[in-house]
């Protein structure tokens, strides 16, 4: 096989923050048409695998625009996967076919719950047409109460602190910060899924959730939207619709604009 070039990038992704890593690295070549053909190898190690800490499955960048097929019975039949709530219902044995080169197809068992939260949007994103995907941040009350802000800008978790004292000010019961992914339709309906599964190399176990209400509040694009949570067959999350309203522009109060403002050696300082 000839190739303009080869292109050999193994990736060696060890968390320093959250300790958990890759089961595998990821190869990739750069054919004559300059198109990346990935796969993944087994992870070289001499080190006693720790069944203590998550492990996460590589996404390949070449996975795009997959056919998806339903291996319940004998046969598998190719299902139209439109939505979250179908990749995330765990009783359903997806595998996944997608073209490795021009002329030829691939086909694996889809282990989403295996990614980390960054490549299973990236898979979303691919794969699902007419959808929007992006993560949220959310604030996690001891009531089980959750206010969430869109995660799409450096200064995201700056909005969610500032939402989370407008929604419910003064208050100091807030346990941690949970992170979602979430779709959004063309018709502005939003899915938010729980991501209740952690991967770990016996398998995969459910997260030790802190107890939620059954409406969250999100802040997503100058709106806020309230999420019921919802079941649909064998998936449950929190839905709801972004809902127009007659005001064009973005709202300012009275007055003009909000500033923050920061105390820093006896000056103030407003932005």
């Amino acid at each position: 096989m000839n190739f303009t070039f080869l292109c050999l990038v193994i990736y060696q992704c060890i968390l320093l923050d959250v300790y958990a890593r890759y089961n595998k690295d990821v190869v990739c070549v750069i054919n004559e048409n300059n198109l990346p053909i990935c796969k993944t190898i087994a992870r070289a190690s001499r080190r006693n695998v720790n069944h203590n800490l998550p492990i996460y499955e590589p996404y390949l960048p070449n996975i795009k625009n997959a056919k998806f097929y339903n291996c319940t019975s004998l046969e598998c039949t190719q299902v139209k996967i439109y939505s979250i709530t179908q990749i995330t219902s765990p009783p359903m044995p997806l595998r996944y076919c997608y073209q490795e080169t021009l002329e030829d197809y691939t086909c694996e068992p889809l282990k989403y719950y295996n990614y980390k939260n960054i490549d299973k949007l990236l898979f979303l994103s691919n794969n699902l047409p007419n959808k929007i995907f992006y993560l949220i941040d959310c604030l996690a009350y001891s009531d089980g109460g959750r206010v969430c802000h869109k995660k799409d800008e450096v200064d995201s978790h700056t909005k969610l602190v500032d939402v989370g004292n407008m929604a419910r000010p003064n208050e100091t019961n807030v346990l941690s910060q949970d992170e979602f992914i979430c779709e959004q339709s063309q018709n502005k309906i939003i899915n938010c899924d729980l991501d209740r599964f952690v991967p770990y190399p016996d398998g995969l176990k459910l997260k030790d959730l802190i107890d939620i209400d059954s409406k969250i509040l999100l802040k997503t694009d100058g709106h806020l939207v309230t999420l019921q949570y919802t079941c649909a067959d064998s998936w449950c999350g929190y839905s709801g619709e972004i809902v127009r309203t007659r005001r064009a522009e973005r709202y300012e109060p009275p007055g003009g604009k909000v500033y923050r403002c920061y105390y820093a050696k006896r000056q103030q300082i407003c932005k």
